[in-house]
């Protein structure tokens, strides 16, 4: 029990935190080891690989193969040898591992966590790529990492983060006809300072969010990157609840996310 108020953002990365040894939960500004819920990659993956085996020994076991999640989307159209064989050691390393995979041509990796249900309420997700902030749209905290953390993740579970200071972002009225998320946060972007919110994460909130779609949020969640914030946070509401039971109904019908062997390996014929 916290005996000040909390933040969204020190709540939710509260619950994912490690070994944390204060008086009080951690708060804005603590530095802390947190166990993300997963870690995506996308074609770096092959450097991440790299630095894994550096930390783990070659034939390293990645610390607990639900956590990572690769996701193929940067170079697809290269189909050079070099590419090719990139992409095949990559799904090499994650069937010996058996990490979740997805080839090049399934979508572009954030819409992929997005898609196959890793990302929900409450969670921490994070991704060796700037545009992570994106998941926050699923009321989460995503946030990017570097390679060499993102290896460390794989190796022992845990990173260490530094819990950033919140900045609330009131959003009221309507949008008017074919102005959509994009626009919201390049206008956001062009009317404040990127300074006011570098290394912030964004809270959104106000009356105007009942007007605003989940692929909106997630559209501008994405793009607080551009605006120098480190995560850019949706509440859970209606809209989001709704939009989460309708996908979780779709996922339960279809099945398993994994791909087969096979239709993997039909990409590279």
């Amino acid at each position: 029990m916290s005996s000040y108020p909390r933040t969204a953002i020190e709540k939710i990365v509260g619950r994912h935190v490690v070994g944390w040894q204060g008086a009080e939960p951690p708060k804005a500004g603590d530095f802390v080891t947190v166990s993300p819920k997963h870690v995506m990659s996308h074609d770096n993956t092959s450097a991440v690989i790299q630095k894994f085996k550096s930390i783990a020994g070659v034939d390293g076991v990645v610390h607990d193969q639900t956590q990572p999640v690769f996701a193929m989307d940067h170079d697809i159209q290269n189909h050079t040898p070099e590419n090719l064989a990139k992409y095949a050691s990559i799904q090499s390393f994650a069937r010996k591992q058996d990490i979740a995979y997805f080839p090049p041509g399934r979508g572009i990796a954030h819409q992929v966590m997005i898609e196959e249900g890793f990302v929900g309420p409450g969670s921490l997700v994070v991704g060796s790529d700037s545009h992570s902030n994106m998941y926050g749209a699923l009321a989460a905290v995503g946030t990017p990492v570097v390679r060499t953390d993102a290896a460390g993740i794989w190796a022992t579970g845990s990173t260490w983060w530094r819990v950033p200071r919140q900045v609330r972002v009131h959003l009221d009225g309507e949008l008017p006809a074919d102005v959509s998320g994009k626009d919201v946060i390049l206008t956001l972007c062009d009317l404040v300072p990127g300074e006011l919110v570098l290394n912030c994460a964004i809270e959104f909130c106000g009356s105007g969010l009942q007007f605003l779609t989940v692929e909106d949020r997630l559209t501008i969640a994405n793009m607080t990157t551009e605006w120098g914030a480190l995560a850019g946070v949706f509440p859970f509401d209606a809209i989001l609840r709704d939009w989460l039971v309708a996908r979780a109904t779709w996922l339960d019908q279809r099945g398993t996310p994994r791909y087969t062997v096979e239709e993997v390996e039909q990409w590279y014929e």
